[in-house]
């Protein structure tokens, strides 16, 4: 029995799950168990990622010097 890597497992569980998404019927919702498929994955929340964009400040590097008005 051969064993997997994790991007193999992700490989065949993607093309599991798009061929089933292609069989259904329209409308029609299509689950699998995800197991440990995602496990190594980054978790990131969507606050911290939210506020981060927030604090970025806006930069205008471009004061129009050097602007293409030929079109």
């Amino acid at each position: 029995m051969a064993y997997l890597t994790k991007k193999q497992q992700r490989e065949l569980f993607i093309d599991e799950f798009l061929q089933r998404l292609r069989e259904a019927p329209p409308g029609t919702r299509v689950y699998m168990r995800v197991g440990d498929v995602f496990k190594d994955a980054d978790v990131v929340s969507i606050d911290e990622l939210r506020a981060a964009r927030e604090a970025a400040p806006i930069r205008d590097d471009d004061d129009g010097e050097n602007e293409d008005t030929s079109r």
